[in-house]
């Protein structure tokens, strides 16, 4: 699953780089944007891309960090400033931005703005989740989905915000 993951997101940066035809933007970059297929990062700032470059295709590192990531994300430590896209399995994950997709992460993940998918770890944050948390801990201001865990809190949910076991929202 990995490799097919990995040769998707790497499929993906082909379909945008430089050559062929007329030069025409990728429909995901932004003006500015930097976009490399592999990341290999001890901690920032020691890693193979910059910090304010992104990454489409795999992340590997101790502690990588990365303005947006899509593809397949590995390491201890993953933080994206930015947007994430993609398959990640970590012990500690940040997403500064928008999340989709499917995040295992063995102690903490947060996502700040919305998150559309799968979260699972010890403790799940989310400001707005969309999907499904799995954990001791989660924790979301905003739900449409389910938690599954010890401890399960929906902010935004006006009766029982608190519950263990099962708490959903929709």
């Amino acid at each position: 699953m990995v490799i097919a993951a990995t040769t998707m997101g790497v499929a993906v940066f082909a379909d945008g780089s430089k050559g062929g035809s007329a030069a025409q933007p990728a429909p995901q970059a932004q003006t500015n944007e930097v976009v490399r297929p592999i990341q290999l990062a001890l901690v920032p700032p020691v890693q193979l891309v910059p910090e304010d470059e992104s990454i489409r295709g795999l992340r590997l590192n101790i502690y990588g960090r990365n303005q947006n990531v899509s593809g397949v994300d590995i390491g201890l430590v993953n933080e994206t400033k930015g947007d994430f896209t993609g398959l990640e399995f970590g012990l500690l994950c940040f997403v500064h931005g928008q999340g989709q997709g499917l995040l295992f992460n063995g102690i903490y993940t947060e996502s700040t703005a919305r998150m559309t998918g799968l979260q699972v770890g010890m403790v799940n944050r989310s400001n707005s989740m969309h999907g499904l948390q799995i954990g001791l801990v989660n924790i979301s201001d905003e739900m449409k989905g389910i938690q599954i865990g010890l401890w399960n809190e929906i902010k935004s949910k006006q009766e029982l915000p608190v519950l263990p076991l099962f708490n959903a929202c929709f």
